[in-house]
């Protein structure tokens, strides 16, 4: 398998294409001419926060799972 290594300069160039990218999107501004392109980020941010909401319940539950067991005691105790 061949690889290949950039150059210095190689690198100096693609870091500042990059930095120019960057500096030259305003935070937090997506340009959405198309509507098409528009249902496709907005689907796409429904489904980051649905996978993140997932991902937090699963984390929430997998860390007290006998959450539910001991407040059933602590109620019969106080019954």
């Amino acid at each position: 398998m061949k690889q290949t290594v950039r150059t210095a300069s190689g690198s100096d160039g693609l870091v500042s294409e990059m930095r120019q990218l960057v500096q030259g999107a305003a935070p937090g501004q997506t340009i959405v001419d198309d509507p098409v392109q528009l249902q496709r980020t907005i689907s796409t941010r429904i489904a980051t926060f649905l996978m993140v909401l997932l991902v937090t319940i699963i984390f929430a539950t997998s860390t007290v799972p006998d959450l539910g067991p001991s407040l059933a005691k602590v109620i019969q105790a106080h019954l």
